[in-house]
């Protein structure tokens, strides 16, 4: 049976309008759907710009990190080379008269500055110059006691001495001397290695 035109009409109206929110639901869905996945891709895109940022900036780090551990190993490499050399040469030194002398002018030097008893403290090896490092104490005209001692501390020679009087002690030793010139000696060295082509980067 036929509907009546009204109803027909009703009824198509009504389909028509469903259909219509249908693709407008389904448009909107698939608008939701685009920004979503824009969203989310340009979240992706963030996250993977900081993990590359965050990865360069470890990288940089361990590079620096790395550049600073290979020049303090070169300077512990120079510092025992140094070492090395320095104790050559004092066992050269100590073999030839000079040391003797420096021993004596050492003794002197300290002694000229003290007014009380003195203690003189030798290597070991140095004690065979005792009457000689006494002559130089008595040298002084001095009414005072003088002593020597050995000290084990004392590795490359020298000396120390105390003034009885005060507590001061001169360190005379070649480990002192060596501390207090090691700047330069190691600058010397660095130029004497740049100069033949080894270089501490």
């Amino acid at each position: 049976m036929k509907q009546p035109p009204l109803e027909e009409s009703i009824r198509k109206e009504s389909e028509e309008t469903i259909y219509a929110i249908r693709e407008k639901e389904v448009l909107e869905m698939k608008g939701a759907d685009e920004a979503c996945a824009a969203e989310i891709e340009a979240f992706k895109e963030k996250a993977e710009a900081e993990v590359r940022a965050k990865i360069e900036q470890e990288l940089s780090r361990l590079e620096s990190k790395a550049l600073l551990e290979r020049k303090k190993l070169n300077l512990r490499g120079l510092d025992d080379f140094m070492v090395r050399m320095v104790k050559e040469a004092v066992q050269i030194i100590r073999t030839g008269p000079r040391y003797k002398t420096f021993l004596l002018d050492r003794v002197r030097d300290a002694v000229g500055e003290i007014q009380g008893g003195v203690e003189v403290y030798l290597q070991k090896e140095d004690l065979v110059f005792e009457e000689e490092i006494m002559k130089t104490v008595k040298g002084k005209r001095r009414k005072f006691d003088a002593a020597l001692h050995e000290d084990a501390a004392i590795q490359w020679g020298g000396c120390t001495i105390r003034d009885g009087s005060n507590g001061r002690i001169f360190n005379n030793t070649i480990e002192r001397i060596y501390y207090r010139k090691s700047p330069t000696i190691r600058r010397e060295i660095m130029k004497i290695l740049n100069e033949k082509g080894v270089f501490f980067r």
